[in-house]
């Protein structure tokens, strides 16, 4: 998967991009990019979860 496919994967997620939880926030789909942009992440953090989800990929810590 490329860094691109990752930020157009679609998530259900709120409306204010955060992950599913128990709240009374309405629900939506969004892509991941998308989901950053609400939460006000920058190029910086968008990054680093990128390097994440890699080494999660290839089983790293």
């Amino acid at each position: 998967m490329t860094k691109q496919e990752w930020l157009e994967e679609k998530l259900f997620v709120d409306i204010y991009g955060r992950e599913y939880n128990l709240s009374d926030v309405p629900m939506t789909m969004m892509t991941r990019q998308e989901a950053f942009d609400k939460r006000g992440y920058g190029k910086k953090m968008v990054k680093q979860l990128w390097k994440e989800k890699g080494r999660e990929i290839r089983g790293e810590n």
